[in-house]
């Protein structure tokens, strides 16, 4: 056995277990012939037994083992969900030359889109969705505020309805260190930028009445780097979820990832029902 090679130990071993398989059922056939009839029906009707519990089993009922989605799975899935909730606009100069003007994402299914407080300043933000032309109606602009809200409206004769699409916005305060985070952004509103979280700023917020403090997130800082055609563009995490805008300016060098919360307070404040009027 020493002089063995591993092959030929592994071809002894299962040459040896098939010779005692062979043996076994010998000796298990030959004790069946010699046993007494009573004890041979026996063992026949439970084998039959067994055979007819197999075949009763419905198809499906045994479950096999499902393998987990993947980072990549749940990447692709994320800009599926979103990418038709994200709108590249465009602005007219002074020259007459069309370019980029940021991006925007629809928050609502009547059209109200969620972008940059800057991009309203190049003019008026055009797009087109399924060949439909739209034009940004200003709905919220304060000074104060990274992002605005705006509306979609149709411009020209098109007859084509477009169903708005819009995102679901998440809880930015979730957020953990090194977490995949993802942006839809560049002149057509359908680059991919794939990064990371790699910072989070955070403020704290008192509440004299409870007498607590709690920490909340007021920028998102991702590994990634767009230009100024992404400016508004939405920061997606693996579940789909929206949970921050990314604010771009290219003159001071600077990247600020607005958390979601921002855009919750600016699009409850504009569909919040006028409270009545009292005589």
């Amino acid at each position: 056995m020493e002089h063995l090679t591993k092959s030929q130990i592994v071809l002894l071993t299962l040459f040896t277990s098939m010779v005692a398989s062979m043996a076994t059922g010998i000796v298990v056939v030959t004790l069946m012939q010699q046993s007494p009839e009573p004890a041979t029906q026996t063992l026949t009707k439970v084998v039959e037994r067994t055979i007819e519990k197999i075949a009763s089993v419905p198809a499906g009922t045994i479950s096999t083992p499902t393998t987990p989605p993947t980072t990549e799975d749940l990447t692709i899935a994320a800009i599926d969900r979103n990418i038709k909730s994200t709108v590249a606009f465009k602005v007219i100069d002074q020259a007459g030359a069309s370019h980029s003007a940021g991006v925007g994402t629809i928050v609502s299914a009547d059209g109200l889109v969620i972008t940059d407080t800057s991009n309203f300043g190049e003019g008026v933000l055009t797009t087109s969705i399924n060949g439909v032309p739209f034009a940004l109606q200003v709905v919220s602009n304060e000074n104060n505020n990274y992002l605005g809200l705006g509306k979609l409206v149709p411009t020209g004769t098109a007859t084509t309805t477009v169903a708005f699409v819009p995102v679901t916005l998440g809880d930015a305060d979730r957020l953990k260190l090194g977490q995949t985070a993802i942006a839809i952004g560049g002149w057509d509103a359908k680059t991919i930028l794939n990064g990371f979280v790699n910072n989070l700023e955070t403020r704290s917020v008192v509440d004299k009445d409870k007498k607590t403090e709690t920490k909340v997130v007021s920028n998102i800082g991702m590994s990634v780097r767009p230009g100024a055609s992404s400016n508004g563009a939405p920061i997606i995490n693996l579940n789909g979820e929206v949970v921050g805008f990314l604010s771009i300016n290219e003159v001071a060098g600077t990247q600020v990832g607005v958390p979601a919360a921002e855009a919750k307070r600016i699009l409850d404040a504009a569909t919040k029902p006028a409270a009545p009027k009292t005589n």
